[in-house]
């Protein structure tokens, strides 16, 4: 099976999604003062940083589509999945926190656990990064 390098702007267009549903929670939330949308996100704070995690997410996997789809650079099939789990998978964490605050208290293997989410962004866009560097590095020394 083909992987397609357009799962990274399904990514990033769902992660623009999410954020814009979160943009009316907060709003509901913070002007309209809707009480079971304070109950069922306690937690505000964490709320917007999802809201922001995800809007920061869309926006570097749209570029960095563009920019692997302008050098017609080949991403791995596992790159391109790590990038989309990662990018919906971090900011998730934040809504967590906002449905349940004291989430994040726990063990070592709990920190360990939140920790190794973090993992398939990293690797990913990592990748691409170093792809995408090394490939404009090829064109500016040639």
């Amino acid at each position: 099976m083909e992987t397609n390098l357009y799962l990274m702007p399904l990514a990033a267009s769902l992660c623009l999604l999410t954020a814009l549903v979160q943009a009316w929670i907060l709003t509901a939330y913070r002007y309209l003062k809707l009480k079971v949308i304070k109950r069922i996100f306690p937690n505000y704070r964490d709320l917007i940083r999802s809201h922001v995690d995800y809007l920061i997410m869309s926006s570097i996997i749209f570029a960095m589509f563009l920019i692997v789809e302008r050098l017609q650079i080949n991403l791995p099939g596992m790159i391109l999945w790590l990038i989309f789990i990662g990018a919906l998978y971090n900011p998730f964490g934040f809504i967590l926190q906002a449905i349940k605050p004291d989430i994040a208290e726990g063990g070592f293997f709990k920190k360990l656990g939140v920790s190794i989410g973090f993992l398939p962004t990293t690797i990913g866009l990592g990748y691409a990064t170093v792809a995408v560097m090394l490939e404009a590095w090829g064109r500016v020394a040639a």
